[in-house]
């Protein structure tokens, strides 16, 4: 409402997606690559292994200008894209975080300089001061995650800071631990992925030796993270509070993705070390490629089930939280349902304040604020399929209980004005125009069930299956069935309509199942 709409076809949320997790993938290879310089460099010097020194300084050069660029870049490009797609909680996160952000900033600032002075320094200075420097680049880069750890599991998180206000309440919230140890593993496992980007390029008698050091690095790290990750999810629900009550297909599909690629890239590194004794040339471009392919897939489907189990909140989840994903706090949302979101909308185009606004044209801009935060007309998560062929009435129904719908939808934010123009213009989105239905008191009772199944049951059912699903009800068994919907399904919502309403539905749903018994 405070800022103008960005409005990107293909989805804001999926654009801030692609962006983030490119640079969340660079950026814990910064991390954990960091710490296998360093490391591997000390015990190298020890050896006297002068092989493994002269790959390590190639390497640290690859590392430099992959982390320094690509990480910059990206990084970048996430300020950009969130500014722009979701600048409400940008704005939010900057003043609830500001000496946060100055100090990671001041972190990546003594990455930058670090990272530069050691890739370049190898023949310059003394092993002593060259180690200095890289463990001087592992600790900035470790405190980096650390700090950005704090802001995004607040993100998910707030904990106590949703009554204090504290930035300490804030930073160390409840899945403030729990994200490090994650994230920290990733990055473990990542700096032995990134051996592979450089290990193809080295002579065949190196390559099995480098193969076998990645999965020193990375198989530990991969086979403790499911530990940490039910760490993570034990200290955000403790005691099954009903923290993850957003997208749970998403986040299931997030989880599954993650899973099934980390399993993957453990078993393809297991066997490259393995045959890579016998058959060197197996350690190639192709493979490297495949493994860093399955890495990112595992940072994607992670990103995936963070962000679905987040709604419906762009800052909080579950029961409680601080901002929509609209952009408005809850206290905004009682204020908007009695004045509306048209009023206080500072972007909106100028009109002629004379001429009343058409209702479809007033919907139009209702779906701008409220709903294209999440929805497009053609793209990710595109309205029309939720809407194409569903009766007016359906829509009209649904818009005021949007939170009581699947898939962690927050409350409609407008008032009965903008609620009946928003389905308008919905409804308008195939082309069809229906006329309004008729008066209750002027139907019989079969007519009144099929306007309650049409206000209460298509926006998420089809019309054409209900039918099957009630093959041979009885009323009594339609009436009590409608009594315990979670019990049928828990993806429903309790019947939310009158006594009056239940029986009439009942009533059309014994008649659907009866009719199909007797074709």
């Amino acid at each position: 409402m405070n800022y103008p709409i960005w409005q990107l076809e293909s989805g804001g949320g999926l654009l801030i997606a692609l962006v983030a997790v490119t640079h969340v993938f660079i950026s814990h290879f910064a991390v954990g690559g960091g710490l296998f310089l360093v490391v591997t460099e000390h015990f190298a010097r020890r050896a006297g292994d002068t092989a493994l020194l002269d790959w390590l300084r190639r390497h640290a050069k690859f590392f430099a200008i992959f982390t320094l660029v690509a990480g910059a870049l990206s990084g970048v490009g996430i300020w950009f894209t969130i500014s722009l797609v979701q600048a409400t909680a940008t704005s939010a996160l900057i003043h609830a975080f500001f000496f946060g952000w100055a100090i990671e900033w001041v972190f990546f600032a003594v990455e930058i300089a670090a990272a530069l002075l050691y890739s370049s320094t190898w023949d310059r200075v003394d092993a002593r001061t060259h180690l200095a420097l890289g463990w001087i680049y592992a600790g900035a880069a470790v405190m980096s995650l650390v700090v950005i750890s704090g802001i995004l599991s607040f993100m998910l998180t707030p904990g106590e800071w949703l009554v204090s206000r504290s930035f300490w309440d804030g930073f160390f919230n409840p899945t403030f631990l729990p994200s490090v140890v994650v994230r920290g593993l990733g990055a473990i496992a990542f700096a032995g992925l990134y051996v592979l980007a450089t290990a193809w390029r080295e002579p065949l008698e190196h390559r099995a030796r480098l193969t076998r050091l990645a999965a020193l690095w990375a198989l530990p790290a991969t086979v403790a993270s499911p530990a940490a990750a039910w760490l993570f999810f034990r200290a955000g629900n403790p005691g099954q509070s009903g923290w993850m009550q957003g997208d749970l297909a998403a986040a299931t599909l997030g989880s599954r993705v993650a899973t099934g690629a980390a399993v993957a890239y453990a078993v393809l590194l297991v066997a490259l070390a393995f045959l890579s004794r016998r058959w060197p040339r197996l350690v190639s471009l192709p493979a490297g490629l495949a493994l860093l392919a399955l890495g990112y897939a595992t940072i994607g489907g992670a990103e995936l089930a963070r962000e679905a189990i987040r709604k419906p909140w762009i800052i909080g989840s579950g029961a409680s939280g601080y901002m929509y994903a609209n952009g408005l706090t809850p206290d905004e949302v009682l204020k908007t349902r009695v004045s509306g979101i048209l009023p206080g909308a500072r972007w909106l185009a100028p009109r002629n304040s004379d001429a009343p606004l058409d209702p479809r044209a007033e919907g139009k801009e209702v779906f701008q604020l409220a709903c294209q935060s999440c929805h497009t007309l053609s793209g990710r998560h595109d309205i029309r399929r939720f809407v194409d062929d569903k009766p007016l009435a359906s829509i009209a129904a649904a818009i005021p209980r949007l939170e009581k719908l699947r898939g962690g939808m927050p409350p409609f934010p407008g008032n009965e004005r903008e609620a009946r123009s928003l389905a308008l213009y919905l409804a308008s989105l195939d082309g069809v125009e229906e006329p309004a239905p008729a008066a209750p008191a002027a139907i019989d009772a079969m007519a009144r069930g099929r306007l309650v199944l049409e206000e209460k049951c298509l926006m998420c059912h089809k019309d054409a299956r209900i039918g099957p699903l009630v093959r041979g009800w009885t009323e009594e068994r339609a009436f009590e069935a409608l009594g315990r919907l979670p019990a049928l399904d828990p993806a429903m919502s309790d019947f939310d309509g009158t006594l009056e309403e239940r029986r009439a539905l009942a009533g059309y749903l014994a008649e659907a199942g009866k009719a199909l018994l007797t074709q």
